[in-house]
């Protein structure tokens, strides 16, 4: 059988799936005794077709996607019992990795927005410099001297707990400024990439010039991971939504975006997550000048293996 009949005979089931899931994952006794038997049948039947395109499939990516919904359905029907802070949390967790790989091309869409707006950003001031006063807002201008003069001082404990609840509320907002493409057909969270890829741009031809290229990377890495990642997972999420909407395919607009909310709200959540983890990093680590640039590098380069780990292999069912 060839996979286009394949999915197009079986879509049905799994998108009954999905809509049980989306009530049964929030609490099993939401479902009727007849919508449990159903999901019960559901789940066979769909572990079935994961066990056909594993042995004769060769798309990656409906295979994951079957491994996935038969993961949720899993843990689903074998959870007997009410699920404790922590094992919530870690549910959550699992959950919020396998959305980034259900979403992947929209977190690289991201990426892609972030390097193609900061090489603009790089030559058009390299073309014309007088441009740098007006792609870098007011406020950032500071910023830039101060990382083109190459110095950190020592930060006092009050200092550090500042800068973070700064750092919070400030990346916060342009994390959920990045993830509001939904409303807008995609525009906003583009406009957020375009403005957060400009000024790296900028930035990075600046501290060129000044020879400072080696101080602002040991200064901007260590945080700069965690909270790219986290805002490139936010601007997915928009473009999540927007795709729902310009592209509903054979459901309704409300459908499609019922549909590709969870996910979307599971990208943006992580976001969010990602960023409160990088502040307390931003505010206490990167910018200490008593910790080593080549530390600052390690650490950068060791966070990166994480994320990449855990999104690469959190939520697996055991094969």
């Amino acid at each position: 059988m060839k996979e286009q009949d394949f999915v197009a005979r079986r879509a049905q089931d799994w998108d009954k799936l999905q809509a049980l899931l989306a009530r049964g994952e929030v609490r099993l006794a939401s479902l009727s005794g007849q919508e449990v038997r159903e999901l019960v049948r559901l789940h066979r039947r769909v572990s079935a077709d994961l066990a056909y395109v594993r042995t004769v499939g060769t798309n990656p990516r409906l295979i994951q996607f079957l491994n996935d919904l038969v993961a949720r359905s899993a843990g689903v029907l074998y959870a007997h019992r009410r699920r404790g802070l922590a094992e919530g949390v870690s549910h959550l967790v699992r959950e919020m990795a396998q959305a980034v790989r259900r979403q992947a091309r929209w977190v690289w869409f991201a990426v892609l927005l972030e390097v193609v707006f900061s090489v603009f950003g790089w030559q058009v001031t390299l073309r014309d410099p007088s441009l740098t006063d007006v792609l870098v807002p007011p406020g950032f201008r500071e910023s830039l001297e101060f990382w083109k003069e190459g110095t950190f001082s020592d930060l006092t404990a009050t200092e550090g707990f500042a800068k973070t609840g700064f750092y919070v509320q400030n990346n916060t907002m342009a994390t959920l400024f990045a993830a509001a493409g939904g409303m807008t057909f995609g525009l906003v969270s583009l406009y957020s990439m375009f403005i957060n890829g400009v000024l790296m741009g900028v930035f990075l031809r600046e501290v060129v010039a000044a020879g400072q290229l080696t101080h602002f990377l040991a200064g901007v890495l260590p945080h700069g991971v965690t909270e790219s990642i986290g805002i490139y997972l936010g601007a997915a999420g928009g473009f999540v939504l927007a795709w729902a909407v310009i592209r509903p395919g054979e459901k309704t607009v409300g459908a499609s975006l019922r549909a590709a909310g969870k996910d979307a709200a599971l990208l943006i959540g992580l976001g969010i997550a990602m960023i409160w983890i990088a502040a307390p990093i931003e505010g206490w680590f990167s910018h200490q000048p008593a910790i080593p640039e080549a530390a600052k590098f390690a650490f950068a380069g060791f966070t990166l293996v994480i994320w990449l780990a855990y999104f690469l292999m959190a939520g697996r069912e055991p094969s």
